[in-house]
């Protein structure tokens, strides 16, 4: 069958504006939330070890479950850092207590980092937490049991 030439010029044109439409569309990158949830886009294109040893062991351990905000998935998949009611009103000892030998709470069950942690690490990892995602958050007075009775 021929085709007049004006159909054949018509074809042409559709058939070069699908092929630029799909070599654009290739080429730009796809739209994404810089705070998006585990790891935000900066951070991936950063690419190198922290030097920070806080961060490293952040990044290796704890940024599977907390994310890169600290925000635990807004508290569903782990405790909510930024939360001015989480663990971070904790006292430091409670808190390393929690990443040595792991907690049990309403969330789950955060797995013990002893093994995983030096001492060093996990002292550095606290105060990583703490400085990043811990502005503003007061630490509630440790209350201290001074073994007296009460009594009736």
């Amino acid at each position: 069958m021929i085709r007049p030439p004006h159909a054949a010029r018509a074809f042409v044109a559709m058939a070069w504006t699908v092929t630029l439409t799909c070599l654009t569309a290739c080429q730009s990158e796809p739209a994404q939330d810089p705070s998006q949830w585990p790891i935000a886009a900066a951070e991936l294109e950063r690419g190198a070890e922290p030097s920070d040893p806080g961060e490293a062991a952040y990044s290796r351990t704890c940024i599977a479950c907390h994310g890169a905000d600290g925000r635990g998935n807004e508290g569903r998949l782990a405790a909510d850092f930024a939360s001015p009611t989480g663990p971070l009103t904790q006292p430091d000892d409670v808190l390393l207590a929690s990443i040595r030998n792991g907690k049990v709470g309403a969330i789950g069950t955060m797995p013990a980092h002893g093994a995983l942690l030096t001492p060093e690490e996990q002292v550095a990892v606290l105060a990583y937490v703490r400085r990043t995602f811990g502005a503003g958050i007061e630490v509630a007075p440790q209350v201290v049991d001074a073994g007296v009775d009460s009594g009736p």
